[in-house]
């Protein structure tokens, strides 16, 4: 049985400068905390640190790190408020467990529903649904420390507040520096398709497409996604033609030199900087002359070559939409 070949991840292919970036944040705001929290031995140390790690992490990759943080921040003081009053004045009432299951479960039922019915809410509801067990830390025997309680919640509130702070402070990149740096790899990925002999296959350059694209899936700037997802479509589509032209077979040997000017044709075409409209001009005109010349032959062959010759011209053309520094 064949295997299939080995790949290397989509994941290597991600935005590495912005990965790093968010490591450094997330580094540096872990030793800070650890600095303040040696130095000062609060008891509520810990409690901080996990949730200023967890935001760091977390929120790194979504849009707006900072609405985010400021939803935690919410049903962090909404759960300490409700959990004060649930475990110092109904558990410490209960003798067993069972009445504050019963009591839990339509709780939980009635969060998840509003969850579904208020979509503005939604990320809240989730928060609280995550996070309520954790705040009601049930132990055997159970444990109603008072000031304890008081000082989790608060460091708790105090890890989540430091990391919105890390994020104002070393903001992510926006959508647009994002959505260039995506497409200066798309265009690195496009150059190596056009080589003799290119490093990536059809399908590895089709599926980095797809995973460029992905990765603007939650970008608030609507133009930066509009603009990925044409470019990753015109890059795919002249992909795809140039290597059926290199597939291609004849029987007539003097159409050989033809389809491999075409493809020498289109070295130049898109550089790191963007498209050079000067060379994609007389890139075009040269492969409308081909097109017409072979469409007039009578030989089948010729026929077939000229068809995809005209599928590539199709497909270049729609670079001429593209501004020269794009």
């Amino acid at each position: 049985m064949a295997r299939p070949p080995r790949l290397a991840s989509l994941t290597m292919h991600t935005d590495s400068y912005e990965a790093a970036y968010n490591g450094a944040r997330t580094f540096l705001c872990v030793l800070l905390g650890c600095i303040f929290w040696f130095q000062t031995q609060w008891d509520g140390g810990s409690a901080a640190l996990t949730l200023l790690s967890i935001s760091c992490v977390l929120y790194s990759a979504v849009p707006a790190p900072l609405k985010s943080v400021t939803t935690m921040l919410q049903a962090i003081v909404l759960l300490s408020l409700v959990c004060f009053l649930v475990k110092f004045g109904l558990m410490i009432r209960l003798e067993a467990l069972w009445p504050l299951i019963l009591l839990l479960l339509p709780v939980l039922i009635t969060m998840q529903l509003l969850k579904l019915q208020r979509p503005g809410s939604a990320a809240l509801w989730g928060q609280l649904i995550v996070m309520l067990g954790s705040f009601l830390a049930i132990s055997n025997p159970p444990s109603y420390d008072f000031l304890g309680y008081i000082n989790g919640s608060l460091a708790q509130m105090l890890g989540v507040m430091v990391a919105g702070l890390a994020f104002q402070i070393l903001r992510p990149s926006s959508d647009g520096r994002k959505s260039r740096r995506l497409m200066r790899r798309l265009r690195r990925d496009f150059m190596d398709q056009l080589r003799t002999r290119p490093q990536q296959s059809e399908h590895e350059f089709e599926s980095r497409i797809y995973h460029a694209i992905s990765q603007l899936s939650q970008s608030q700037d609507q133009q930066a996604r509009l603009w990925v997802l044409r470019w990753g479509v015109v890059l795919l589509n002249c992909s795809h033609i140039v290597w059926q032209l290199r597939d291609w077979r004849g029987l007539n040997p003097a159409l050989y030199p033809v389809r491999d000017r075409c493809i020498r044709s289109l070295k130049g075409i898109l550089t790191e900087g963007g498209v050079q409209q000067a060379h994609l001009a007389s890139t075009l005109t040269e492969l409308t002359r081909l097109d017409v010349l072979l469409a007039r032959d009578p030989d089948r062959e010729s026929r077939a070559l000229a068809g995809l010759i005209w599928r590539l011209s199709s497909s270049l053309s729609q670079l001429e939409q593209a501004l020269p520094s794009d």
